[in-house]
């Protein structure tokens, strides 16, 4: 049964790697929805293209930082915090893939890029919001995750780990943020047709990036994609705070979160 999507005026939200793909559809669908937002992206061209068709008025920050670099991150946040008076909910989107093939055969910078980005730059944003979130003694935490970090996904395995990596830590961050009254969720969207999903513009000169492409243009045959609403429909209830009961959950596109909510708070 399809939803209103949830009121969320008076919410701040951040939202990282802004620029395209997933972050730039949350980008538009929570500011439309009436949040204030702050948008980060790694680069000052990716900044213009996240603020593109948004209307820069009070409501919304853009800045520049790359989610490994926390001196960057830390200036983003105290933008924030000067301009719409502090962050309620973080997103964290950026995200990379990393290399394709089997493990030994893997670049190992990019390996660890992987890793860095995906998990340790989740963890850096984490640590630049939430001291704030903290203090005022309220907010969430949402992270893109992926089914590849809840099963596998053998020859992407950077990003399967480090998926895997970011479902552990919002499992230990929600227990560790429970006295702040701060909520914390891992979110799988599905495949989509946007960001990682989207069709390779070009065939790759990996074979096993050609291959990853074959099994993706199958799957989006086989009407296993999902579409941008779909996807968006559970996260916006997460960003808006009615599930808070399930902190510390992986969830997916695909949830009954009105049944969850139902089993983990009991009778009214």
């Amino acid at each position: 049964m399809s939803q209103s999507p949830p009121d969320l005026t008076g919410l701040r939200i951040l939202v990282t790697g802004a620029a395209g793909g997933l972050g730039r559809a949350v980008a538009e669908a929570v500011h439309a929805a009436g949040a204030d937002l702050v948008l980060t992206t790694r680069t000052p061209e990716s900044r213009s293209a996240a603020a593109a068709g948004l209307d820069l008025g009070p409501r919304v920050v853009t800045a520049v930082a790359d989610v490994t670099d926390d001196a960057e991150l830390a200036a983003a946040v105290k933008l924030a915090t000067d301009r719409l008076g502090g962050i309620d909910v973080l997103v964290n989107n950026a995200g990379v893939t990393g290399p394709a093939g089997p493990v030994w055969e893997s670049d190992p910078a990019q390996w660890q890029r992987a890793m860095d980005v995906n998990l340790g730059g989740t963890l850096a944003a984490c640590r630049a919001v939430l001291p704030g979130m903290i203090e005022r003694g309220r907010g969430r935490v949402v992270t893109i995750s992926s089914h590849a970090g809840h099963t596998r996904w053998p020859y992407v395995s950077a990003y399967s780990v480090s998926k895997a990596a970011v479902n552990k830590l919002t499992e230990n961050l929600a227990i560790e943020l429970l006295p702040h009254d701060i909520a914390a969720f891992s979110y799988h969207p599905g495949l989509l047709d946007i960001g990682i999903g989207a069709a390779p513009a070009h065939e790759a000169e990996n074979p096993w990036q050609r291959r990853i492409d074959t099994w993706l243009a199958s799957q989006r045959r086989a009407g296993r994609y999902t579409d941008v609403p779909t996807a968006l429909g559970n996260l916006l209830r997460l960003l808006s705070g009615e599930a808070d009961a399930l902190t510390g959950r992986y969830l997916t596109y695909e949830d009954d979160l009105t049944a969850l909510i139902a089993a983990a708070t009991g009778p009214a």
